[in-house]
C-alpha cells in the first residue's frame, strides 16, 4: 500500500500539509494521524519478518526488540539491555550515590518518583471511596475515572456522526480530528484558531490590557513568561557555579561552555601548525584566518576582508542600491532578513510556541533564547 507522507516544501511556513487534501498542521505527527483516519490505513512492514503494523513507532520498537543486536551494558555489573534509558535508570538506581529521604520516616530511595509515591501512599493521604460500590483508592483522579467508566450515565455525543463517549475531552479531540469544526474567534479582529490557549495568547498580546509589572524596577510586559525571564536575568538569585573555579553565571549553557573551554580534556589541534584549543569554533576561526583563506576585495573601494559574508554586508551597506520594501507599510531596508523579521513581527500571524511552557513569540530567535535560558 502506498505510504502517505507530508510535503516537506512547506516547512518554511512552519506548516505540514496533507498530500491528499487541504488539511494543514504545524506538527508532522498530526499529518500522519490525519492521513490514517481520513485516507485509509498506512501499513508498515518489517523487512526481516512478516510483522505488519499501522503505527510506525510500533515497527521501530519491534525491530529494536526482535532484530537489533545493539546492547547497552552496565560497567559495574552484568546488567544488559537494548534500551539506553533503561541502562541510565539502572545505573542511577543500583550504583548511583544520590538518595532521596522521606522526612516522616526512615524510607530511603534512589528514585525521586518512588519517594513521591511513598509520600502519597504512606503519609497523610486519605482514601477515596466509591459511593456506588466497594472500590477504594488513594487518588482522587483515579476515583473520578472509575465513577465515569463504571457508574456514569452521562454521555457526550458527536453532532456530526454516531461517535459516543463518556469523556468530554475525548469528544473534543474527536471533533478536532474528524470534523475540525471547533474554532475560537477573536472578538476584536478576524483572528481564528482551533486552540483556546492560542486565542488567549493572541488576545493578551494584541488587545489585552493585562500587564505584568516587575516589583524591583519599572519593567512592564503583557506576557508573564517575559516577566519571568526579566526577573531571572536582571534580579534573579539563581546562579550556576563552576566546581573547579570561581566562575558564576545565570545561564546553565554558559556554565557548560565554560567547563568545556576551561577545564575540559577535549582538545582541537590545527593540522597545519601547533595551534591547540578547547573550543571547536576557535579552531575553525584560526583555520580561516591563518591558513589558506584568500582575501575578498571590494570592487568599489579599498576594503579587504578574509570573510566573504563580511564583504557582502559591506557591499550592501556602503555601495548597494538594493532595497527591500514591505508591501503592507512604508518600511524599507537593505537586508532581506530584516524585512522578513519586520513582516513576521508587524503583519504576520506565525507564532512560535515553547513546548515546555506557555511562552509564545513571533520570532524564532526569541524562542531559541527562551528555551536556552529557561529549559536547558
Amino acid at each position: 500500500m502506498r505510504r502517505i507522507q507530508p510535503i516537506n516544501n512547506m516547512r518554511s511556513l512552519n506548516e505540514f500539509p496533507c498530500s491528499q487534501c487541504d488539511y494543514m498542521t504545524r506538527r508532522n505527527e498530526n499529518v500522519m494521524d490525519h492521513a490514517m483516519i481520513h485516507h485509509g490505513p498506512t501499513v508498515f512492514k518489517c523487512a526481516h519478518c512478516d510483522y505488519v503494523t499501522k503505527d510506525k513507532r510500533n515497527l521501530k520498537s519491534h525491530i529494536k526488540v526482535r532484530h537489533d543486536s545493539t546492547q547497552f551494558k552496565c560497567t559495574d555489573c552484568d546488567y544488559v539491555t537494548k534500551y539506553k534509558h533503561n541502562l541510565k535508570s539502572h545505573v542511577n538506581g543500583r550504583h548511583g550515590s544520590t538518595q532521596f529521604n522521606c522526612e516522616q520516616c526512615d524510607y530511603v530511595t534512589k528514585n525521586k518518583r518512588n519517594l513521591k509515591s511513598h509520600m502519597k501512599v504512606r503519609h497523610g493521604i486519605t482514601q477515596f471511596k466509591c459511593t456506588d460500590c466497594d472500590y477504594v483508592t488513594k487518588y482522587k483522579c483515579v476515583l473520578k475515572v472509575h465513577m465515569n467508566v463504571r457508574h456514569g450515565s452521562t454521555q457526550f455525543k458527536c453532532t456530526d456522526c454516531d461517535y459516543v463517549t463518556k469523556n468530554k475531552r475525548n469528544l473534543k479531540s474527536h471533533m478536532k480530528v474528524r470534523h475540525g469544526t471547533t474554532q475560537f474567534k477573536c472578538t476584536d479582529c478576524d483572528y481564528v484558531t482551533k486552540y483556546k490557549c492560542v486565542l488567549k495568547s493572541h488576545v493578551n498580546g494584541r488587545h489585552g490590557s493585562t500587564q505584568f509589572k516587575c516589583t524591583d524596577c519599572d519593567y512592564v510586559t503583557r506576557y508573564k513568561s517575559h516577566l519571568k525571564v526579566h526577573m531571572n536575568v536582571h534580579h534573579g538569585s539563581t546562579q550556576f557555579k563552576c566546581t573547579d573555579c570561581d566562575y558564576v553565571t545565570k545561564y546553565k549553557h554558559n556554565l557548560k561552555s565554560h567547563v568545556n573551554g576551561r577545564h575540559g580534556s577535549t582538545q582541537f589541534n590545527c593540522e597545519q601548525c601547533d595551534y591547540v584549543t578547547k573550543n571547536k569554533r576557535n579552531l575553525k576561526s584560526h583555520m580561516k584566518v591563518r591558513h589558506g583563506i584568500t582575501q575578498f576585495k571590494c570592487t568599489d573601494c579599498d576594503y579587504v576582508t578574509k570573510y566573504k559574508c563580511v564583504l557582502k554586508v559591506h557591499m550592501n551597506v556602503r555601495h548597494g542600491s538594493t532595497q527591500f520594501k514591505c508591501t503592507d507599510c512604508d518600511y524599507v531596508t537593505k537586508y532581506k532578513c530584516s524585512l522578513k523579521s519586520h513582516v513576521n513581527g508587524r503583519h504576520g500571524s506565525t507564532e512560535f510556541k515553547c513546548a515546555h511552557c506557555g511562552y509564545v513569540t513571533r520570532y524564532k530567535r526569541y524562542l531559541v533564547t527562551h528555551i536556552k535560558r529557561n529549559h536547558c
